[in-house]
């Protein structure tokens, strides 16, 4: 049994959890050792999916908080022919140094219907230019359901062009 104190607050507490369930043991948390290739699952690989924010609606998505440190999405997810295929959720935090936001914490869940469900975790830094707007997120796969149930390796998420554009997410 691991003891870890949140000395630094609750925040660190979880930091430390979902480090150690994303980087975990190899073979305990990812499927590794199972002779799965990175981005496939169960032998399935995971497809490149398009990713659209959904307008805000209260009952739908939690408030983000009143400072801009904390926020909730919520995606359409479609496949190459823009035929919807499932949802997904994100959260991000960020983390603010001497009252700027530099780095921002991200995780969420993308289903696919009737296929399963991939998580996964992104950072990046948040510079203020808006031109990092639309800078390429590498972020990590931490595991999955269904057929992609032991999912791991990365995923590239490209930013839209736009405000309300289009996200690409592509595994591997």
């Amino acid at each position: 049994m691991v003891r870890v104190w949140a000395a630094a607050g609750g925040l660190a507490l979880v930091a430390t959890t979902c480090t150690y369930v994303a980087m975990g043991p190899a073979g305990a948390t990812q499927g590794q050792g199972q002779g799965q290739e990175p981005g496939k699952a169960g032998g399935e690989p995971i497809p490149t999916l398009y990713l659209k924010q959904e307008l805000p609606h209260p009952s739908a998505t939690p408030p983000s908080s009143p400072d801009g440190t904390v926020i909730a999405s919520r995606f359409t997810v479609t496949d190459r022919a823009g035929t919807k295929v499932g949802g997904a959720f994100e959260t991000c935090a960020k983390e603010i140094v001497g009252g700027d936001a530099v780095t921002a914490y991200c995780s969420g869940i993308i289903e696919v219907e009737g296929k399963g469900k991939v998580a996964f975790q992104a950072s990046r830094a948040v510079s203020g230019d808006p031109k990092d707007d639309h800078a390429l997120v590498t972020g990590v796969v931490t595991g999955g359901t269904g057929a992609y149930d032991g999912a791991d390796g990365e995923m590239d998420l490209t930013p839209p062009a736009s405000a309300n554009g289009t996200w690409t997410a592509e595994f591997r």
